[in-house]
C-alpha cells in the first residue's frame, strides 16, 4: 500500500456509530488496516439515532454552512439531522438532533410501504 495517512470516516447502519478521525499507517508496504473500535456519538443531550428503526446515518452539509452535518433516515421513511455546532479545528459537536424539514418548512419523509 501506498498510503501514508488514511482518513477514516466510518458510518455504522444499525448501531449508529460513527467514527471520525485519522489513522497514520506505520509501514507503508502493511496490507492489513485496522479500525478503532466505533463509538456512539451525542448530539445534545441524547445519542444520535435514539428511538429509531434501522437508523442510517450519513455525513452531510444539509444547511450550506461548510460543516458537515450527521443526517439520519430510518426504515420508517423519517429523516432527522445534527448540525454541527463546533468550529473546524475544535472537538466536534453538534446539536440536538431535530426533523430534517423541506423548503416550505414541512418535515421529509420518505413513504417506504
Amino acid at each position: 500500500m501506498n498510503i501514508a495517512r488514511l482518513k477514516l470516516f466510518t458510518l455504522a447502519m444499525a448501531g449508529c456509530a460513527i467514527l471520525l478521525g485519522t489513522q497514520g499507517l506505520a509501514d507503508e508496504t502493511q496490507d492489513e488496516v485496522k479500525f478503532a473500535a466505533p463509538k456512539r456519538i451525542k448530539a445534545g443531550d441524547a445519542y444520535v439515532g435514539e428511538g429509531l428503526l434501522y437508523p442510517s446515518p450519513v455525513l452531510h452539509d444539509a444547511n450550506g454552512d461548510k460543516r458537515l452535518d450527521i443526517v439520519v433516515g430510518d426504515l420508517r421513511g423519517m429523516v432527522t439531522v445534527a448540525h454541527r455546532t463546533s468550529a473546524a479545528n475544535s472537538p466536534v459537536k453538534f446539536a440536538a438532533s431535530q426533523p430534517f424539514l423541506d423548503r416550505q418548512g414541512q418535515q421529509l419523509k420518505f413513504h417506504n410501504w
